[in-house]
């Protein structure tokens, strides 16, 4: 009984950690491209377009999803998985079905590390 309790913890701790390394991850990303080119970028964006603001807000909520997710996992991780969806789903409306696998490739990281949290 202890030795499936034990094992049982021991992957739990492996799901949040592997959570926590892509979140981190994404997290890098989102402040290196908010440092570098946050004045030059989020000056010309706006609300008219759902490839503007509206998806910089979706990225900031799930990025804010994986960094509440280190105390609260379910929140944070549902936070991460509804903004990557969301992502995905302002840059097809935005730039069209051709931009898909790139809404993707952005959100990749937040849609790994949201279920992961969801398992802890």
């Amino acid at each position: 009984m202890t030795t499936k309790n034990s094992a049982g913890k021991g992957v739990r701790k492996g799901l949040r950690w592997s959570a926590r390394a892509v979140g981190l991850l994404a997290t890098g990303l989102y402040l290196l491209f908010v440092v570098e080119f946050g004045a030059k970028v989020l000056s010309a964006v706006s609300w008219s377009s759902p490839a503007g603001m509206p998806l910089f807000v979706a990225l900031t909520l799930a990025v804010a999803g994986v960094v509440i997710a280190w105390r609260w996992e379910a929140i944070g991780g549902l936070m991460a998985v509804l903004g990557g969806m969301a992502i995905v789903a302002l840059t097809v409306l935005g730039r069209g079905p051709s931009m898909a696998l790139a809404g993707f490739v952005l959100a990749l990281p937040l849609l790994v590390a949201g279920p992961l949290y969801l398992a802890c």
